[in-house]
């Protein structure tokens, strides 16, 4: 025996090891195969060992999602939606992505979850490459939109399918809920039109087979008997076995009786019961009634209704048929039958008596009210109508306002609201029809009317019970708008009208709400008043602890951190869970507002021990860190960082992310900085955050003045995150750092492919103007030259772009003479800024003189030295001089240039060169005491 059992743990030993040593082929083959014979759990086991072995194999997203499809298979919904769910995060390329959503929708909708599975339906609905998923999608929507009871929601994806699917089946199914959805809505003449659809262009469909019958109960509820005993007549001679079949039956015998068809009706009622298969008939008191009134049968009472329905059978007298109809309805008030009286009372209520209609019309109302039946309020609404005045019409129309709001129909509710405070509204329940037509308009998002209905109420019934809660909706409502100066007064009287801090649960809210009315208004010191009397009067009762932490904020907003904090401390004593937590949250970022970070240290410690859940401890773990890191404690705010990270979620946790690499940085630990810059890339694809940091780097050290790391880091941040605002910012701070540096010809590089690969980037003129000044400083002709040839290629007729470097070039190649025309074009340009125009005009006047055109260079000198002031005007001046020299004037050239000192003294540059340009003229002329006067006024400067 034991050589047995030794044996077989032999085998199993053996066994194991070779399905660990499966291969991914292995695994994913087997896993197929099963998955094709419908072995769903086996199928499910083999696809979660290879993700689970292989994770990284080139199959991997095909054995998740068929993996996925398996278990919704076997009836794991869970275990399909939890793979489902990261899917698209883990294999974003994959193509069963487009697919993904309808099986995620599946396994909601079999777990009852519908407003999960309707996400994921319209999800699968909206990608129109897949058809077969996206019909199906969208019917299972309309479905969930159903069980969600968004009638309108559901109606749109069945049309949605009806209008795009060339699936038979599946239009008809959608057709068919667009009836039902119709007569649930109560639009049976809607659904009529859905079910002749049906029956007529989906013949041939499953869903086809029963549509005489909806037909039959449109029609019935239209009100149009015949043509609905028509269609159950239809229905019934042609359809054998259906669910709806007993139902048919018995409402073509009632039809048939009706329309006094009593043979046809008792004909209908046989055949019922011949086909009724047992157990309990939900309908055999209807069959019964039906019988009675064909045959006259009854027992006790039902004698004295055999008399009524006689009456009524035999009867053509209106006055008569009105009071039998009436007596046989009170035949069955006070038993269980009660509901039958329904019929007999409205019918008596279309009789000529009036005394008698209403008294009929006012007890069918209460009634079908009683059973939870929303005609009745029809009933009673028509009553209260027709009957202005019954004293019972109040309290008619008071029923009708509650079941209209039972069953959401605010417009009825008003209506008849309307009517009660027309005709009762100066009563003693004058007060709470205006309460109530007040909050209807709030529930119909209609603030302005609800305003109205409440002030008058606190106008006319200031002392009522309603007053007070009035005021308080008066104040919500302000409050929604931001009026919190007004929201706070009405708090205020409804905080008086309850009691105040003293009066309970009401006064002490409205208090309390009063309170953060005033502090979202600004008015600190009353706010305070408010939440110190509920936390003096009450600390541990209702809104004391909610008040002494708003009474922290309150102090906090005031600048008052001492005074929040013991505030705080009051909330942290009396509190639960949450409250104790927040309030020793909000104690640390007072600390940290005084920059204590210590004290803001240990506060936050306090708070991650006190956390109710593990994001919020992570939380203030995360404050513990920037706390720290604002010491400049960088080793342990990591530490800090690391325990908030350890948990997801958190609408702080991408800033955590930011913050622990932005330490690393600062620690100079360069590697794992990128690491989790890579890790914030991965979790948060769509934040900034990553790029910043490189950027933030090359900021630190451009005020630091090293302009070369600067550099550095901008272009890591521009390599590494393209696309992004803070690339686009860095590549121009590079070029900048460039120019900083002195390094004239990269920062020209720069800046001029900045701005040639964006010319719509509203910053390409400033980053323009930079390359085109580097290129002047440069002085370097061949690279003016490049640059005019990029910027002509790349900015084309856009001269606001082009012109800048077009000055340059023509600047530092000394004004070539192909040069002339793009000068002079520019300087006429009116769309170009003034200074472009004015440099243009200089250059042209320049261009003219070397071109020995001196008097029209001298009337633009002239212009320039007139409108123009600054560096172009000392220019222009000298050009002027320069003319005047070489028109062979001397003393009007050296007085131009002795000129330019006193006209333009802060352009010391051009004023000095001026200067030595006079001495040579007065040197050259042989008048050597005025050149001496010139060179004692330059060795004066």
């Amino acid at each position: 025996m034991k050589k047995f059992r030794a044996i077989s743990f032999f085998f199993f030993l053996v066994s194991a090891a070779a399905l660990t040593a499966q291969s991914a082929d292995q695994l994913y083959s087997g896993g197929r195969s099963a998955f094709t014979d419908g072995l769903w759990p086996t199928a499910a086991s083999q696809f979660s060992r290879l993700l689970r072995e292989y994770p990284d194999d080139r199959r991997a997203d095909s054995a998740a999602y068929m993996g996925a499809v398996a278990y919704f298979n076997a009836g794991e919904y869970g275990r399909c939606i939890e793979i489902l769910e990261s899917f698209s995060r883990r294999y974003p390329d994959s193509a069963w992505n487009r697919r993904t959503s309808y099986w995620k929708g599946m396994a909601y909708y079999e777990t009852g979850e519908w407003r999960e599975a309707a996400s994921a339906f319209e999800r699968q609905s909206s990608l129109p490459d897949e058809i077969a998923y996206r019909d199906r999608s969208l019917l299972y929507l309309g479905a969930c939109r159903e069980n969600l009871e968004q009638w309108n929601a559901a109606k749109n994806a069945y049309t949605d399918l009806i209008e795009s699917s060339a699936d038979y089946e599946s239009s008809a199914r959608a057709m068919f809920r667009l009836g039902q959805i119709a007569l649930l809505g109560g639009n049976p003449a809607e659904a009529l039109d859905s079910f002749r659809k049906l029956a007529y262009e989906y013949s041939s469909s499953a869903s086809a087979s029963d549509a005489e019958y909806w037909i039959a109960e449109a029609q019935k509820r239209l009100g149009r008997d015949s043509a609905a005993l028509d269609g159950y007549r239809n229905f019934l001679s042609s359809i054998y076995e259906s669910e709806y079949r007993p139902h048919a039956l018995l409402e073509a015998a009632r039809l048939a009786a009706a329309l006094g068809e009593t043979e046809e009706s008792l004909a209908y009622l046989d055949l019922r019961d011949e086909e009724w298969k047992g157990g309990d008939d939900e309908e055999a008191r209807t069959v019964m009634r039906l019988r009675a009134a064909s045959f006259l049968k009854t027992g006790r009472l039902a004698e004295a209704r055999s008399a009524y329905r006689n009456i009524l059978s035999e009867s053509g007298d209106e006055a008569e048929i009105q009071a039998a109809s009436f007596d046989l309805g009170q035949t069955y008030i006070g038993t269980d039958e009660i509901d039958l009286a329904v019929p007999w009372l409205e019918k008596a209520a279309k009789g000529p008596d009036r005394r008698i209609a209403a008294d009929a019309s006012w007890t069918a109302g209460g009634i079908l009210l009683h059973s939870d039946d929303s005609r009745g309020a029809d009933i009673l609404a028509r009553f209260a109508d027709e009957n202005r005045g019954d004293e019972r019409r109040e309290e008619a129309l008071r029923l009708v306002v509650k079941r209209r709001r039972d069953d959401g129909d605010n417009t009825a509710a008003k209506e008849a609201l309307d009517d009660l405070i027309r005709d009762y509204g100066g009563g003693e329940r004058g007060a709470s029809y205006l309460f109530l037509r007040g909050d209807i308009a709030m529930d119909n998002g209609d603030e302005t009317s609800a305003l109205s209905d409440y002030a008058a109420l606190v106008r006319q019934f200031p002392n009522s019970s309603y007053a007070a809660e009035a005021h308080a909706r008066i104040g919500y409502v302000y409050s929604r708008r931001s009026e919190h100066a007004r929201a706070a007064e009405h708090y205020e009287d409804a905080a008086r009208l309850a009691g105040g801090a003293g009066g309970g649960e009401g006064g002490r809210r409205n208090l309390y709400s009063a309170g953060v009315a005033r502090l979202n208004s600004g008015d600190v010191r009353k706010a305070e008043e408010h939440f110190a009397a509920l936390v003096e009067t009450d600390p541990a009762g209702p809104w004391g602890v909610e008040a002494a932490y708003h009474l922290g904020e309150a102090r906090y907003e005031a600048g008052d951190f001492k005074g929040a904090r013991d505030a705080y401390g009051a909330a942290m004593r009396y509190g639960d869970g949450k409250w104790a937590f927040e309030s020793a949250y909000a104690t640390g970022w007072t600390w940290f507002r005084e920059s204590n970070w210590e004290q803001a240290v240990s506060a936050f410690e306090r708070a991650a021990a006190l956390a109710p859940s593990a994001e919020e401890a992570a939380r203030a773990e995360y404050r513990i860190g920037l706390s720290r890191a604002s010491d400049g404690a960088w080793e342990s705010a990591l530490d800090a960082y690391k325990k908030a990270l350890e948990v997801s979620g958190g609408d702080w946790r991408e800033e955590a992310l930011y913050q622990t690499a932005w330490a690393l940085l600062n620690l100079g630990r360069t590697d794992e900085a990128a690491e989790i810059s890579g890790r914030l890339a991965a979790e948060f694809p769509k934040s900034d955050l990553p790029a910043d940091l490189p950027f933030r780097m090359g900021e630190d050290a451009m005020s630091a003045g090293d302009y070369r790391s600067a550099a550095a880091w901008y272009d890591l941040c521009v390599t590494e995150y393209p696309g992004t605002d803070a690339a686009e910012r860095a590549g121009l701070r590079a070029a900048l750092a460039a120019k900083e540096d002195g390094d004239w010809e990269n920062a020209a590089l720069r800046y001029g492919n900045w701005a040639t690969s964006r010319p719509g980037d509203p910053r390409s003129g400033a980053a323009v103007r930079s390359w085109a000044e580097c290129l002047r400083l440069l002085g370097n002709p061949d690279s003016a030259y490049s640059a005019r040839n990029l910027a002509e290629k790349t900015f084309g007729r856009n001269h606001v772009l082009s012109i800048p470097i077009m000055l340059a070039w023509a600047r530092v190649a000394g004004i070539p003479v192909e040069s002339r025309s793009v000068l002079e074009e520019a300087a006429e340009n009116e769309h170009l800024a003034s200074a472009d125009r004015a440099e243009a005009l200089l250059l042209t006047a320049h261009r003219y003189r070397m071109d020995g055109r001196l008097a029209r260079s001298k009337q633009l000198y002239e212009v320039l030295i007139r409108d123009i002031p600054g560096r172009i005007g000392a220019e222009a001046q000298e050009g002027m001089a320069k003319a005047l020299a070489e028109d062979g004037d001397i003393d009007a050239a050296a007085e131009a240039f002795l000129a330019v000192s006193y006209l333009y003294p802060d352009q010391t540059d051009i004023a000095a060169r001026s200067l030595r340009e006079a001495e040579k003229l007065y040197r050259a002329a042989g008048r050597d005491d005025e050149a001496d006067a010139v060179l004692q006024k330059m060795e004066e400067r």
